[in-house]
């Protein structure tokens, strides 16, 4: 029998106790989906998902008759979420397809596990798992998990007209879990249907995104998307996957590099937000990485621009921008890309040394002359290369001041 590489999630006392929940007058409760499939293949599982014959008032019911709390997070479509010892459990009920619109489906409860299994969407996902590690595979998915190939279940124009997600779902989990050549047919599917990605929203697609762009394989999945005119769909019609090439082909980089939006960025280009809803930081750390390239563009990766930056925006901002650089190509150099981020994570930013109040102490006073002066001795300090004690500052802005209203 096909044994779990990770079961501890099984074994554990609060998932035990949610099988004692739900399986009580006949009923049966098997973990599935994403559950068993990392179970399988010994990835993390960070989820726990139960599918259960009991109807969603019924979960309700003896949740509460065992003192266990439950939230009706969509009673609706069949999903309760029990909360045992602080873990909370997904439980839904089997379902059947009635009707699906692209996006959303119209279903019906039911306790047959082969109809349940042929509504979701790829094989490896379509995988069972009793309390006691037994496994269930209705559709045959077993053989696609462990070998790590991903194939849609049945007619893979048919499960995508479902909802449209499942193309950049497919790309997500082949740059996940795949391993060896794409599905050809899912692939040829995905192409052929991409305008249906119109229908979603830009929530949805922007975490699909995302999650992939932090996959192993994600350089694999941008090609192929790319080479679909998918890619451009969703990310404007510039995106393209070289500048992750680029980024990829190094080894020893700063963690950055493995961000996300830090590889979207580079993907993509600064005007990526008006194609996905990003978070207002996720949209600063894009635009002001953009700043830095074009601050470093016009400096000629000068030493000197470096520390203006690093000032103004701090480390961390200015190792994004170090790395965008190299990603659209602006340098070439590894050994200059490789200086410039050691410089960027050990120089020490030294902190302004003038206040408002020394500002004033010193005779400037408040209103519009002290943020002309305020700026004087930005550029002041920086000329001086960030050397200056608040007293040698001090009195060369109050001279540079002296000279210009004299």
């Amino acid at each position: 029998m096909t044994k779990l590489q990770q079961r501890g999630w099984l074994d554990s006392s609060a998932v035990q106790r949610a099988f004692d929940v739900l399986e009580q007058d006949g009923d049966v409760a098997r973990a599935v989906g994403g559950t068993v499939r990392n179970s399988l293949l010994g990835e993390v599982v960070d989820d726990v998902d139960i599918a259960c014959t009991a109807l969603p008032d019924v979960v309700l019911a003896r949740a509460d008759a065992a003192g266990v709390k439950a939230i009706p997070t969509g009673v609706d479509h069949g999903t309760v979420t029990l909360v045992i010892e602080s873990q909370p459990i997904e439980v839904t009920c089997l379902r059947e397809d009635v009707e699906t619109h692209g996006r959303h489906a119209t279903v019906k409860f039911g306790r047959d596990w082969v109809k349940d299994a042929q509504r979701r969407d790829f094989t490896m996902n379509a995988l069972y798992v009793d309390r006691h590690g037994e496994l269930f595979d209705p559709l045959g998915g077993l053989d696609d998990c462990l070998n790590r190939h991903l194939r849609f279940i049945g007619d893979a124009r048919a499960r995508i007209r479902e909802d449209y997600l499942r193309i950049l779902r497919f790309f997500r989990f082949f740059a996940t879990y795949g391993q060896g050549e794409i599905n050809t047919d899912g692939y040829a599917a995905c192409v052929e249907l991409k305008e249906g990605l119109s229908h979603l929203s830009k929530e949805r697609i922007t975490k699909e995104v995302l999650r992939t762009l932090g996959a192993r394989r994600v350089l694999d999945a941008l090609e192929l998307m790319e080479q679909g005119v998918i890619l451009q769909l969703i990310l404007g019609e510039d995106a393209a996957s070289a500048p992750l090439a680029r980024l990829l082909e190094l080894e020893g980089l700063p963690v950055a590099a493995e961000d996300p939006v830090l590889r979207l960025g580079g993907v993509a280009g600064a005007d990526v937000s008006q194609h996905l809803r990003l978070s207002n930081a996720q949209k600063k750390r894009i635009e002001v990485a953009a700043v830095i390239v074009e601050a470093l563009r016009v400096s000629g990766h000068q030493t000197q621009e470096l520390k203006a930056l690093l000032v103004a925006h701090g480390a961390d901002a200015v190792v994004d921008g170090v790395l965008t650089v190299w990603m659209n190509g602006d340098l070439q150099d590894e050994a200059v890309l490789r200086e410039l981020l050691a410089f960027a994570q050990k120089w020490e930013i030294p902190s302004f040394p003038l206040t408002g109040k020394m500002m004033i102490a010193g005779g400037i006073p408040a209103g519009p002359e002290m943020g002309a002066a305020m700026k004087l001795a930005q550029q002041i300090w920086a000329s001086a290369d960030y050397q200056c004690s608040p007293e040698e500052l001090m009195a060369k802005v109050k001279a540079a001041v002296e000279d210009k209203a004299g």
